[in-house]
């Protein structure tokens, strides 16, 4: 099984000291070779990244080494783009608030690909008709 990893897991990922005992038993079990990013994730992180530049500059510099030195080198053949099929595809999803939001385009890329969304936030996935996995709540 193949995976799309939403945001928060990819960031989860990076500070073990805030994961639960289940998204460890996941990280162990599936293999890094079968998880894939949208390129709507990889903004999510670099607008994290800018938001932390005035809370917490060390923070901010960590994560944006983390971003270009792990995770786009990690995941370079593994980022997948939001492309004219993604955005028809996701202008057809049922959104809960009728506009487009970055849940739908990971959610139509998923589809598009046919991957499981790995998410803490399966409310905001499921009913967009995709496969969810919740890591938190694992138990393989």
């Amino acid at each position: 099984m193949a995976f799309l990893l939403d945001t928060n897991v990819i960031s989860c990922s990076k500070r073990p000291e805030k994961q639960a005992p289940a998204f460890q038993a996941f990280m162990r079990k599936f293999r890094i070779d079968d998880a894939f990013l949208s390129v709507i994730t990889i903004m999510e992180i670099r607008f994290g990244v800018r938001l932390e530049q005035s809370r917490n500059a060390v923070f901010s510099t960590e994560l944006e080494r983390w971003l270009t030195e792990d995770v786009l080198v990690n995941f370079s053949d593994r980022i997948l783009p939001f492309d004219t099929a993604i955005a028809l595809r996701t202008g057809a999803l049922p959104t809960p608030n009728k506009r487009p939001s970055p849940d739908a385009i990971i959610a139509a890329t998923a589809l598009h690909h046919g991957l499981t969304v790995v998410t803490r936030n399966i409310l905001d996935f499921e009913p967009l008709g995709v496969p969810c996995l919740n890591p938190w709540t694992f138990q393989g």
